[in-house]
């Protein structure tokens, strides 16, 4: 483990990451990142940690291609978590009213995903989400709130499938 310390903030990186090149990585003042022993991250990846924030991943943990991770405030990732292609994890969103619509003020919660985890592709999961152990987490699927140790979560969608009918 060795610590790089770059325009005010401070990293804990550890020897052996296998990160592409061609994935943004991005660490504002006072952000702080912590990435374990064997982590690998895929192209088109996207991962930014904005002031004080922290993002915090695991042993032997992977990013498949176009993942996105968004720190305000805290994302911890377990060990041997495996993530499908265009996954994104957001521990904020805008605040906004009928009045006076989005604005720039953000909300934030801690997401945690525990250990030996698979988020496959194109899953969200939102602020506030707790991930616990041994979990699989269905494609396509919009995660906030708490799944519990050993859960496998899968979002029911029905195809509609309907006859095509000639128009003249």
């Amino acid at each position: 483990m060795f610590f790089v310390r770059i325009r005010n903030y401070e990293s804990r990186l550890s020897w052996v990451q296998r990160i592409s090149p061609f994935c943004r990585l991005k660490v504002s003042r006072y952000g702080r990142l912590n990435l374990d022993y064997n982590i690998q991250i895929e192209a088109g990846s996207d991962i930014q940690v904005h002031e004080n924030g922290v993002l915090h991943i695991g042993s032997r943990t992977y990013m498949n291609r176009y993942c996105m991770i968004s720190v305000q405030n805290a994302v911890s990732i377990g060990d041997n978590c495996m993530f499908g292609p265009g996954v994104k994890i957001f521990d904020n969103n805008h605040c906004f009213s009928a009045q006076s619509g989005v604005s720039s003020e953000l909300k934030t919660a801690p997401i945690s995903i525990g250990n030996n985890c698979w988020i496959a592709s194109d899953v969200v999961l939102l602020k506030g989400t707790v991930v616990g152990n041994n979990c699989v987490i269905g494609a396509g699927c919009v995660i906030s709130g708490n799944i519990p140790d050993g859960t496998l979560v899968t979002q029911k969608k029905e195809l509609q499938l309907k006859k095509i009918i000639d128009r003249v």
